[in-house]
């Protein structure tokens, strides 16, 4: 009985230990994932287009504060951007600051903007947008 004992607790911290971490490999994992759709969302705006090609992490491009590898603020004031604010803003879920006044946007704001739940400062001022804010 007491060999029984003896080999059965190693096996359980053994299963216990492969069962966490094939956990935090899947949690990783989807962290990633969710990571590089950010990326790619900031990527598809257009607005760092010539920055992109030089540094690879997106919480290194200019005007970009993230926390814990999620945009949490785009800072985006008096940079000349041109065109309309791109609907791919709305995956940006953990965006609680977008500052963009004192450019050249122009049309509506996508109603995706509806999507960033944690928003907590959006200044458009001083572009040419038009439309309700979604």
């Amino acid at each position: 009985m007491k060999s029984y004992y003896y080999t059965s607790i190693p096996t359980f911290f053994l299963l216990s230990v492969i069962v966490i971490t094939s956990g935090i490999t899947r949690a990783s994992n989807d962290d990633s994932q969710w990571l590089a759709a950010e990326a790619k969302a900031l990527r598809e705006t257009g607005w760092w287009s010539n920055y992109r090609k030089r540094v690879r992490n997106h919480c290194m491009w200019p005007g970009i504060r993230c926390n814990a590898g999620s945009i949490v603020e785009i800072d985006l004031s008096g940079h000349g951007l041109n065109g309309s604010i791109t609907p791919q803003i709305g995956a940006l879920s953990k965006l609680r600051y977008l500052d963009l006044p004192l450019n050249n946007l122009t049309g509506e704001l996508p109603s995706s903007i509806g999507n960033l739940t944690q928003l907590t400062v959006l200044s458009l001022s001083n572009n040419r947008l038009v439309g309700p804010i979604p």
